[in-house]
């Protein structure tokens, strides 16, 4: 079927110019608002979502940058660990060590208090701390302390440290301090296994 446009074009041969006009005004309203519907709008909404894809993509690559370098952080900090705990003597004892350096450094009768805990960490690490409170000792005596237990042969750190300036003495200070040191715990001897002997039952006592 051929579309005679012959009566159309008759049509519009028999309109005034300015029903020319405003028929030409109308098409071309009506071919701006097709162009728009069928290919400009669907292609902004195409860019929209791809920009949100986009986006959206960006935002997850982010968090696994963050995660990567969080779990990189972490196994550091694991190896660093096993590295500090294989290089702490098992047989070493963390009190007498802290008592006999804090005496030599600022002297017995500066120490307000000591006192060891112990905690177990996951089940395999025990965490051996001492708290020490010291009176009126110097900025130059605290640096030579902390100096002599973090840089001793022993992998040991300073978890807590608080200073307090004497009103009276102001270049003195009260000192609360925590120093810890990891170790691993012993595997816990196995137990006994029971005796597969049963046992022998006591001899009843004959008839009368």
């Amino acid at each position: 079927m051929r579309l005679d446009f012959s009566a159309v074009t008759a049509y519009y041969q028999r309109l005034s110019a300015r029903e020319r006009s405003l028929v030409g005004v109308g098409g071309g309203v009506l071919l701006i608002m097709a162009l728009y519907s069928f290919i400009w709008e669907p292609l902004e909404t195409g860019r929209v979502e791809l920009t949100k894809r986009i986006q959206t993509r960006q935002h997850d690559l982010v968090e696994m940058q963050h995660m990567r370098d969080t779990y990189l952080d972490l196994l550091n900090q694991y190896d660093l660990r096993e590295k500090i705990i294989e290089k702490a003597d098992p047989k070493f004892s963390l009190f007498p060590h802290i008592e006999a350096t804090v005496g030599q450094v600022v002297g017995r009768d500066k120490i307000a208090s000591m006192n060891p805990q112990n905690k177990e960490i996951g089940g395999a690490y025990r965490e051996e701390s001492v708290e020490i409170k010291l009176n009126g000792i110097t900025l130059d005596q605290l640096t030579d302390l902390m100096y002599r237990i973090e840089k001793g042969a022993q992998p040991l750190r300073l978890t807590r440290l608080q200073l307090k300036k004497r009103v009276r003495e102001p270049q003195n200070f009260d000192v609360v301090a925590t120093v810890a040191m990891l170790k691993a715990l012993e595997p816990k001897a196995a137990e006994s296994a029971p005796s597969d002997t049963a046992p022998v039952p006591a001899p009843k006592g004959g008839a009368s």
